[in-house]
Order: C-alpha cells, then sequence, then structure tokens
C-alpha cells in the first residue's frame, strides 16, 4: 500500500488532535508542575497536626500581632490579629511571607571571622581580649526589652557603653527630648485625635511608624471628602506616594524643611495666629520664599490652616528641630491630637557617637539595622540572620532567626500609648546560633537572665494594676489573680496596653528658635531589609503592595 504525503499529514493531524483528548499531556503538565515546586533544597514540612498559634511580629519595632499556622510544628502561613489594639489585623507586606525568611540561602549558620569559618570559642576568645584592652562599646537597635537590659548590664560591668541607634521615626522625636527631659521612648504621637496632620516628609500613608495605623485613620475620616474630618498636608520635594494621596501636597525645594518652617511661624507669630510661645526665627518671610520656592500667599495658607484647624500635629520624617518646634507654637505638646508622654520613664539611653574611635571593640546586636556601620578601627562583632554582604565586620555571629527566639516587645517608636507583648520562639533555633546575651552571658555568668527580666515585668505590670490586656477577650490588669497569670496570656500572644498618663506632663521650651538642621541618611523599611534577604513572595507583594513605595520614587 503506498502512502501519499497527503495521507502522513492527516494522520499525524488525527494523531495530535487524538493526543489532546487524552489526559496524556495533561498529566505531564501536571507532573512537571509537581516536580518544578518540589526541588531538593525546598523545605517540606512533615505531615502532622495543623494548628494557628498567636504571636507578635519581631522584624521591626512595630511589634504587630500575627496569627502563624502551624504544620507539624513548622510555620507555613501568616496573617494579622483583628483583635490586636494597636495593628486591628495589619501587616507589611514583609510580615505576611516572614515564615520563609528562615530558609532564605544567605541564612547565617555559623561563624565567619574576615569571611572564613571560625568558631564560638574562637569570637569569644576574640571579644575577652578586646574587653581586656580596651574600653568595648554594646549597640542595640530596640531598647527597652529584656535583652536590651542584658547588654547594658553588661556595658556597665566592663567598663564599657551602652548605646542605641535610632530610626528615623525616633530620631524625629529628639527635638522633644531634649526640651522636656523625656527620654525618646517616653514620647508619641497621638494621631487618633488630631484633626490636621503636617508631614515634612514623612511616609506616613506607605507604612510610617506601626503598619495599617494612619492609614486606617485615613481611610475612616478623609476617604477622598473635600473637607475631610482629618487634613493631611504633605510637604515633600517630590511626588510621593503619600503626597498623591493627601489632601493637600505643597512642593518645596529638597533640604529647604528648616527654612518653610521658620517662614510658617514667622506667620504664625507676626499675624498673632497663635499666643507667642518661642521666640521669632531669624529667616524672614522673603527667605523663606527664596530657600523653598514656595510663594509668600501658599506660605501664608499653610499657616493659617495650621493655626485654625486644630488639633494640628506637624511630623518630621527625622530630626529637624525647626519642624518640631511648630508643634510648641501650636499648643501640640503635651496635648491631644500632638506629641504626648506614653510612660512615666525618666531615662533614655544614648545614641551611638559619631566619632566612634576611642573603642577597642563595639558589639552590634541583630535588632540593629544592615546599614549602620560605624567608621572606626575599632573590632566589630556583628550578630544577623543573614548575611547581608559588603558588610564592614570583623566577626559575624549567626543568631536566631524569625520565630526562633523568645523576646519581649515594648512600645513601637510613634504609638501614644504604651504596650507590652511577649514573642515566644514557635521553632527550634539550631545548636550553632546563639544572640547577643547569650554570647555575653557565656563571658559573664552573673549576668541577669532573660527570662527572669520578663517575669520581673510583667510581675511590676500586675502589681501597677493599670492598663489592658487584649487577647481573646479583654482583661483589665486588676481582674487577674496572679502575675504568672497574666503572663501566660501574654505568651499566649496577648499584648498590654497602659491606660494614657495625662497629657499635660509634657512641657517643652527653648530660648531661641533653632537653626538649620543638617539633612541626616533616613534609615527606611526598605534599607533595613537588603534586598538579598527578600524572599521571592515577600519581594512580590513590596512591590504590588500599597502599603510601602520602593524607594524610587516618581517625579512630580
Amino acid at each position: 500500500m503506498k502512502v501519499s504525503r497527503r495521507d502522513l499529514l492527516l494522520g499525524t493531524a488525527g494523531a495530535a488532535a487524538g493526543i489532546v483528548f487524552t489526559p496524556v499531556p495533561w498529566k505531564l503538565l501536571g507532573d512537571v508542575s509537581i516536580w518544578t515546586q518540589n526541588w531538593p533544597w525546598i523545605p517540606q514540612p512533615a505531615h502532622g497536626p495543623v494548628e494557628t498559634k498567636q504571636s507578635v511580629c519581631t522584624l521591626c519595632a512595630a511589634g504587630c500581632g500575627m496569627r502563624v499556622r502551624m504544620a507539624a510544628g513548622w510555620p507555613v502561613a501568616i496573617s494579622g490579629v483583628s483583635t490586636n489594639p494597636i495593628t486591628k489585623g495589619a501587616l507589611c507586606p514583609l510580615g505576611f511571607a516572614a515564615h520563609q525568611l528562615n530558609w532564605h540561602p544567605r541564612r547565617l549558620r555559623e561563624v565567619r571571622h574576615h569571611g572564613r569559618a571560625a568558631s564560638w570559642e574562637e569570637a569569644q576568645a576574640a571579644f575577652e581580649r578586646a574587653c581586656a584592652e580596651g574600653p568595648v562599646a554594646v549597640v542595640d537597635g530596640r531598647p527597652g526589652r529584656s535583652a536590651s537590659g542584658v547588654l547594658a548590664a553588661f556595658a556597665e560591668k566592663h567598663n564599657g557603653a551602652y548605646r542605641v541607634v535610632l530610626g528615623a521615626e525616633s530620631q524625629a522625636l529628639l527635638p522633644y527630648a531634649e526640651w522636656s527631659g523625656t527620654p525618646v521612648s517616653a514620647l508619641g504621637y497621638d494621631l487618633e485625635h488630631a484633626r490636621t496632620v503636617v508631614s515634612f516628609g514623612a511616609p506616613l500613608l506607605d507604612g510610617w511608624g506601626t503598619p495599617g495605623r494612619f492609614t486606617r485613620l485615613w481611610s475612616e475620616k478623609a476617604a477622598g471628602a473635600s473637607n475631610p474630618e482629618l487634613r493631611l498636608i504633605q510637604i515633600e520635594s517630590e511626588l510621593s506616594h503619600t503626597a498623591a494621596r493627601a489632601w493637600r501636597w505643597l512642593q518645596i525645594r529638597k533640604g529647604s524643611d528648616s527654612d518653610l518652617a521658620a517662614g510658617v511661624a514667622r506667620v504664625l507669630i507676626e499675624e498673632r495666629l497663635v499666643a507667642a510661645r518661642g521666640p521669632l526665627p531669624a529667616v524672614s518671610l522673603a527667605d523663606a520664599c527664596s530657600q523653598t520656592g514656595v510663594s509668600e500667599l501658599a506660605i501664608r495658607e499653610l499657616a493659617r490652616v495650621m493655626a485654625t484647624q486644630r488639633p494640628t500635629l506637624v511630623i518630621a520624617a527625622e530630626s529637624n528641630a525647626s519642624v518640631a518646634a511648630l508643634n510648641v507654637l501650636l499648643g501640640s505638646v503635651g496635648a491631644p491630637g500632638g506629641i504626648i508622654r506614653k510612660s512615666r520613664a525618666k531615662e533614655g539611653p544614648v545614641p551611638f557617637e559619631a566619632n566612634p574611635n576611642s573603642y577597642r571593640a563595639i558589639l552590634i546586636d541583630s535588632t540593629v539595622p544592615w546599614d549602620f556601620v560605624p567608621r572606626t578601627k575599632a573590632e566589630i562583632f556583628r550578630f544577623a540572620a543573614w548575611d547581608g554582604g559588603g558588610l564592614e565586620a570583623d566577626w559575624l555571629l549567626p543568631c536566631p532567626g524569625f520565630l526562633e527566639e523568645t523576646t519581649d516587645v515594648p512600645s513601637a517608636p510613634t504609638l501614644g500609648v504604651e504596650p507590652y507583648a511577649i514573642a515566644t520562639n514557635l521553632t527550634a533555633p539550631a545548636e550553632t546560633i546563639k544572640t547577643a546575651a547569650q554570647f555575653l552571658a557565656k563571658i559573664d555568668s552573673t549576668l541577669p537572665e532573660i527570662e527572669k527580666l520578663i517575669q520581673a515585668r510583667c510581675s511590676e505590670i500586675f502589681e501597677g494594676r493599670t492598663g489592658t490586656v487584649y487577647g481573646d477577650q479583654q482583661t483589665p490588669v486588676a481582674k487577674f489573680e496572679s502575675a504568672q497569670k497574666l503572663e501566660e496570656q501574654l505568651r499566649g500572644g496577648a499584648v498590654w496596653v497602659n491606660d494614657a498618663p495625662k497629657n499635660g506632663e509634657l512641657r517643652c521650651a527653648f530660648r531661641e528658635w533653632p537653626g538649620e538642621t543638617a539633612s541626616s541618611a533616613v534609615t527606611d523599611w526598605a534599607s533595613t531589609w537588603a534586598p538579598a534577604v527578600f524572599p521571592p513572595l515577600a519581594a512580590k507583594l513590596y512591590q504590588e503592595s500599597k502599603l510601602r513605595e520602593a524607594p524610587g520614587r516618581r517625579p512630580a
């Protein structure tokens, strides 16, 4: 039988059509999909019981409430907690995918000395030798924890210095701390009672402060209304995500925030829009217009809105005394809707020096942001869960990753209330990693224990008989039978919130109008977490979420 070309083509077409209608290609496609999602290096949770545990996120100082879905003892999913009084279910993009961080290929799992593998014994011997040869500094990025107490105790006992690295949001509160004598950790913003918020470059709608806090207020009180209950005026050189959504955007020249603040203050005082609670700025209104590129009419209008639509709260992106002085003029310090005192702490830690060359060694806790690199000849001991690459550290010391450490979570920098929570380790850390507190306890066994410090803090809250514990139910502290019962609730994911202190307890005063503040490097959310640390899902959420904007902003 002779087979023609036409017969061959018809047979091939028929076979192809037949294959399409059989399950063979679809089965192969499914198998390929399964194979590509099960590479050897991808961790697979063991089969076992599925349970949900409640805890507190420790990736940053915000302390967001989170619900962790566990499969056979391993975290597989994270969601927010709607009953948390601070975050009310909100999480940042990284928080939603944080359970993947421990499996990142750049996870630090061994001690490294100048890029080479070393041992904990060698690191301990080197640090002990440094302590004997000269003063050392212990640097903390999240003061107020029980671990902070261990770090501070070691520095005090070994002729060292306990220093902190403040984020941009805490730096913005430094002028009020200087004028009032109140530590930065005891100050906060009463956003909930403000009628007008004037932001000098602070990314309020990009996840500033505690995730979801201001965006929730904005959606409830503004929602695109022409005459909203809450007004947000964004003062910025570029059209950021916050500026685009604000009630009003005032564009100024980059670096001229202090000049605009001085110009607004001059209008407030000269037009008697406020009682003169401070000296007149040296900058004239004409100079302010020249430096900022803003017209005199616009500056006068801004000052009148701030004076008539009170309570007005002015927020700077970083430490700027001229911007902070506007709150003093407006009577927004120690008043509802302004800068308030949230705790009765009397002393605060000392920020790290700009010139740290007097130290023999510097130990950096894992809570310190990646972009903090001290310019010094001192020997650097840096604790980290991930190898960020390019770090100028003599020693890289592996510490617990996400959910691998029991720690307490004090108040976030921008909150107007004082909370306290405990994040327990939901997964067991590897034997080859240590915290900075554990490392120092190996050197000095007389240091206080973190667990005992946490118990002491819970006892202090219980004996104070103030505030409310928010868990599955709201329970006033006065109704707890013992400190142990209260601690048990906190270890189960509940959070204690103290009753807000009286607003009138905060007083700020200065003799002359602050001079121009030099712009400093602002530590933002993107720079705190180096791109190499982002797991794939977190990177996708970061790009697509509206909670945070990428560092590169679109021009106006």
